[in-house]
């Protein structure tokens, strides 16, 4: 859990570290993980391995077979190939851990057992190894780059989120919230339907997304004292230079938002903003860049003053490393 943030933290002059917003803990999430690895592999045998069944006369028959790299990158997903595996009797033995660079060719685990569970499980222990591994990787390409400056976001595989973020970790990249529970994020569908709530139909103009704006942090930090969630940090999404100087000052005024989220922004005009935010409040304010974010482009917006770039492309466009298992003696 991350420290308290109490609500007059702008008078002692301390904000929000990105330590404490983005670096998420994982460890109490492990069970919940296996568990999530355990039902994707009943999806995958459902009534049963038909094929083993029909071609393999002894099934008890104990088999080695290694798990090797095809591919160079960052190895993700041992937590889970370990449960699948072990989970039917299974010896599994890896010397690597999470977030070890490999290189094609290397062992990356050792398996003995029964030849039916090996074939059974052996899929579903890959593509954890493999789109993990790859998200690891795809993240590390990113950070290794610009160290402490890349977040992921909730834009996950569904059913795969604590997992995925574990191998954005992995790969040197911060986790960001890990859910809707962790902490508040007050993005533009909100405002759209304070907006309707305060005015109706009227036409929407900036400053009534403005005004939603401020109301949306009085009930966030009211809501977070109510319920005694001083370690839930306040973000609030803007699409604009003027919502980003409101925001600023409110900073000023009631010590909240803790972090501010550049929604889709050109880097030139995540300039502009950085300006008037640390004019408003100083350094304080942690400064979140978002959308369309890319290798080739997210030096720009570093450059332009964000003090982390979040983006989906290390979970979502991430390309799955390529991990196989071979029995041992047959070639």
């Amino acid at each position: 859990m991350i420290r308290a943030v109490l609500d007059n933290k702008n008078k002692r002059g301390k904000g929000l570290k990105k330590e404490e917003a983005y670096n998420r803990s994982l460890e109490k999430y492990s069970d919940r993980m296996i568990a999530q690895a355990k039902l994707a592999l009943d999806d995958d045998v459902e009534s049963g391995d038909i094929t083993t069944q029909a071609v393999v006369r002894n099934k008890s028959r104990i088999e080695e077979a290694i798990i090797i790299a095809k591919d160079n990158g960052i190895l993700c997903g041992l937590q889970e190939a370990e449960a699948i595996l072990e989970a039917g009797g299974l010896e599994f033995e890896s010397e690597k851990m999470d977030g070890a660079v490999i290189e094609k060719g290397d062992v990356i685990a050792k398996v003995r057992g029964g030849i039916g569970e090996i074939l059974k499980r052996e899929r579903t222990a890959l593509n954890y190894l493999q789109i993990l591994s790859g998200i690891a990787t795809a993240t590390h390409r990113f950070a290794s780059r610009y160290p402490g400056k890349i977040a992921s976001l909730r834009k996950t595989h569904p059913g795969l989120s604590h997992s995925e973020k574990r191998a954005v970790k992995a790969g040197g990249g911060f986790t960001h919230r890990l859910g809707l529970y962790d902490g508040f994020l007050i993005k533009d569908n909100h405002l759209a339907t304070i907006v309707r709530e305060m005015f109706g139909d009227e036409p929407i103009t900036e400053e009534k997304k403005v005004e939603a704006i401020r109301q949306a942090l009085k009930r966030a930090k009211q809501y977070r004292i109510d319920k005694q969630l001083g370690s839930y940090f306040i973000e609030v999404e803007v699409e604009s230079l003027e919502q980003t100087v409101a925001v600023a000052r409110f900073y000023e005024e009631e010590g909240v938002p803790d972090m501010i989220l550049l929604d889709n922004m050109r880097p030139q005009d995540v300039a502009r903003c950085v300006k008037a935010i640390r004019r408003g409040a100083g350094r304080e304010i942690l400064i979140e860049s978002s959308g369309g974010i890319t290798t080739k482009n997210v030096g720009a917006y570093i450059d332009a003053g964000a003090d982390i770039v979040s983006t989906s492309k290390i979970t979502l466009s991430a390309k799955p490393l390529d991990i196989s298992m071979k029995i041992l003696g047959y070639k």
